[in-house]
């Protein structure tokens, strides 16, 4: 049996859960306090490991967002389970292991599951009653079948209008992408609730995440949709491919944390929460719209929806604005990382 040597061992909570739509300053710090024990931990590891190279590191994360860390001397498995077994002596909600030495642990993930016995789908550590309607592109639709409200006061309630032209919509919608492109993307579940409530706020539609990952569902209110009318087709569109993008972007970066794509802009996000109509507005060069003038997280989904949902008169505005035109070629490179199928033929097949 090997010597395991535990050279360290600590843990960082963090009470701030991410929002896709959260628009203060908190977004950047909480990340950054992250990205630092992260880094810490990785300069520990090296340096540790310039004296001895047999010594390995693990980092495990908790429901909470507590991380834990050990650094020691052994195989990977036992230096692994070391560090769960301190989250889980330490009371800690669902602990997996986040960093594996120096490498990201491939099978870390914060997806939702639906279980089709119990028509129960498993968000996080929480479950919604809901019926599976559809599927397409290995995307399945559900109705949420009784009232549900979590613990962060998001409500999703029991479905009970005509939801039959949304889900037309979202079909066609979730087919304009290749499958591959879907597998990778962190999208796993499409819920359609009466109503959504976040904290007080009805919005049309929400993905709401976990810290840095997506538990992979987009959630729509039926009840606001169907407020549109006539206009719900392009409201639905807009924002299942904003939704979506934000889904996406957990999945290529850190969200607030996006020097590469902030060193584009020439003026500063907004200090005010700015609302539009899901309208393209370039009147500041560089942003599509004017929520994406809120933060890094809306700017870049605002972007990635009109780019799909208004492509022709998406590609005469970036004609005119330069700065635009290097953030859609960027987004074009990430996408391309997720899927190779996001090629010119994807593009030229939007209107």
């Amino acid at each position: 049996m090997k010597l395991i040597f535990i050279v360290l061992f600590f843990f960082l909570e963090i009470n701030i859960a991410h929002s896709s739509k959260s628009h203060t300053s908190d977004n950047r710090e909480f990340y950054e306090g992250r990205v630092k024990f992260l880094k810490e931990y990785i300069d520990d590891l090296k340096e540790k490991q310039k004296k001895n190279n047999k010594i390995k590191g693990s980092v495990v994360e908790t429901l909470g967002g507590k991380l834990y860390t050990r650094l020691g001397i052994g195989t990977q498995e036992e230096i692994d389970k070391l560090a769960l077994q301190d989250c889980n002596n330490d009371g800690g909600l669902e602990c997996l292991i986040r960093f594996r030495s120096l490498k990201k642990n491939q099978k870390y993930n914060r997806f939702a599951n639906y279980n089709s016995s119990k028509k129960t789908l498993k968000v996080l550590d929480e479950f919604i009653f809901a019926k599976k309607v559809s599927s397409t592109k290995g995307i399945d639709i559900l109705i949420a079948e009784k009232d549900f409200k979590n613990k962060d006061d998001f409500n999703c309630t029991k479905s009970k209008s005509n939801f039959k032209d949304s889900l037309n919509i979202l079909t066609k919608e979730i087919n304009l992408y290749p499958k591959s492109f879907l597998d990778n993307s962190g999208l796993k579940y499409v819920m359609i609730c009466e109503k959504i409530i976040d904290k007080g706020i009805e919005p049309v539609g929400m993905a709401p995440g976990h810290f840095d990952q997506s538990p992979g569902v987009f959630y729509i209110n039926i009840n606001r949709v169907n407020s549109y009318g006539k206009n719900k087709t392009g409201i639905v569109k807009h924002v299942f491919h904003h939704e979506f993008f934000h889904v996406i972007d957990t999945a290529l970066t850190t969200i607030y944390l996006d020097d590469k794509w902030n060193n584009l802009n020439q003026q500063s996000y907004s200090e005010e929460l700015l609302i539009d109509k899901n309208v393209i507005d370039n009147s500041v060069k560089g942003y599509i719209s004017k929520y994406a003038r809120n933060n890094l997280a809306e700017d870049k989904a605002e972007l990635f929806a009109f780019m799909i949902t208004q492509h022709n008169n998406f590609k005469q505005i970036i004609s005119k604005d330069e700065i635009l035109l290097k953030k859609s070629k960027l987004m074009i490179s990430r996408l391309k990382k997720i899927s190779n199928k996001i090629d010119k033929n994807f593009w030229k097949k939007l209107n």
